[in-house]
């Protein structure tokens, strides 16, 4: 890691309190500057986060979701010191990020790069064209699209251009009503301080329902070349609503099974022209290989980063900032240990109890526990990643003993309710 230039400027679009969290005290003092969201600054009450981290000088509200209005910035924010990096804070910013990198000359994803990772229809269109391995699918615009696609068979329901697996839906079988209320709810989902409340544009496809383990592949490529890569294997709960319930990594595969995986993630790179950043790109492993989910050009959510800097002993975080600044970097090629997450969940009703939490931290191997819910909240089925309650984190010698720690620490936790 190289220690950032006291006389620039970190540009970051989006607000993301946990990676500020994770560079502060380590970049200079009001080093880093902040777009967002006139509404989410007011819906996320953020008119005084510069104040909860040393690192960050203020937060600038302009509008970069399907919008160009950020890039207006692009001259004056240089101009009152100079831009060392470009950073995506959040999904909905990677867009905004690379074009205004591309304006200011620094390294980054691309612009074209960053709209293929931002739309999944484009995503399958370019990945499929440079011969990365994709379900059969389709764009759709209605239940009668929906219902053409499927036939009766299995099929996966989704926004092409949303989050968090926000309205995604999987279905065992479709016919008109299935088709109807799967759209309903596929197109009415909804992020309320994730999105501003202007009119945005949401676009919508049907894919075959692939069968087979889930792995994500975490990478760090500098000028198209992968210079970090790391491989989970995720766990997601059985019914229509694929919600990851944990991770585990690095995933224990066979060598074979682990150069398929990066012959794929080098095809992607390639098939979309990414260039400078870090990829999160979701797979499911067929018979007939990997098989592309989709992928994110920013920072992947659920922890990994933790899980990453906890398993190879790095600071990602940190190593993005140097990579989109052009500074040299120095990545492990293999972890020193395993790490594992899990997802705490609580049938659906109003809590009335929360316990276990002391005897879980006190558990071998356990490095994270938080529980997100108290007493007289209410919680719901999951339906998307926002529904979680908490979650445990466990690192150990090897996959079995970080798996099982993990579920010990999970199971220590009792979230009760009526």
């Amino acid at each position: 890691m190289t220690v950032p230039d006291t006389d620039t400027q970190v540009l970051f679009v989006g607000y993301n309190a946990a990676y500020l969290r994770a560079i502060d005290g380590r970049v200079p003092s009001g080093s880093v500057v902040v777009i967002e969201e006139p509404d989410m600054i007011r819906k996320r009450n953020l008119q005084d986060a510069p104040a909860s981290f040393d690192c960050l000088d203020r937060i600038v509200p302009a509008r970069y979701q399907q919008s160009a209005e950020a890039l207006d910035l692009a001259v004056e924010l240089s101009a009152a010191r100079p831009v060392a990096a470009v950073v995506p804070g959040l999904e909905y910013a990677v867009p905004a990020a690379a074009a205004l990198a591309e304006k200011l000359g620094l390294p980054g994803a691309t612009e074209a790069a960053a709209q293929a990772l931002r739309d999944k229809v484009r995503l399958r269109e370019v990945a499929g064209a440079g011969g990365v391995r994709n379900p059969r699918w389709r764009e759709v615009h209605g239940p009668e699209d929906i219902l053409d696609f499927a036939g009766d068979g299995p099929v996966v329901v989704k926004p092409a251009n949303r989050q968090a697996s926000v309205g995604v839906q999987l279905l065992d079988s479709v016919d008109a009503a299935t088709a109807a209320l799967a759209w309903e709810r596929t197109s009415s989902a909804t992020e309320y301080e994730q999105v501003p409340d202007r009119p945005l544009d949401w676009r919508f496809l049907a894919e075959e329902r692939l069968r087979g383990p889930e792995y994500s592949i975490e990478a760090l490529v500098r000028h198209g070349e992968i210079v970090f890569e790391n491989i989970t294997a995720k766990t997601v709960v059985p019914g229509p609503y694929p919600v990851e319930l944990g991770h585990l990594l690095p995933a224990p595969l066979d060598q074979d099974t682990k150069a398929e995986f990066e012959t794929a993630i080098r095809a992607l790179v390639s098939a979309t022209g990414f260039r400078t950043g870090i990829l999160h790109a979701e797979w499911i492993l067929t018979e007939s290989g990997p098989t592309l989910v989709e992928c994110a050009g920013r920072c992947p959510g659920d922890y990994l980063i933790d899980l990453i800097d906890l398993a190879y002993d790095t600071r990602i975080r940190l190593t993005l900032i140097d990579l989109l600044a052009d500074r040299p970097v120095t990545l492990p090629r293999t972890a020193q240990r395993t790490s594992a997450i899990r997802f705490l969940s609580a049938r659906p009703g109003t809590v009335t109890e929360v316990a276990g939490e002391d005897t879980a931290k006190e558990l071998p191997g356990i490095r994270a526990v938080e529980v997100d819910v108290e007493a007289g909240q209410e919680v719901g089925a999951w339906a998307s990643s926002w529904d979680r309650a908490g979650h445990v984190i466990a690192t150990g010698p090897d996959a079995d003993i970080t798996r099982q720690r993990v579920l010990d620490a999970d199971a220590a936790i009792r979230i009760a309710t009526d």
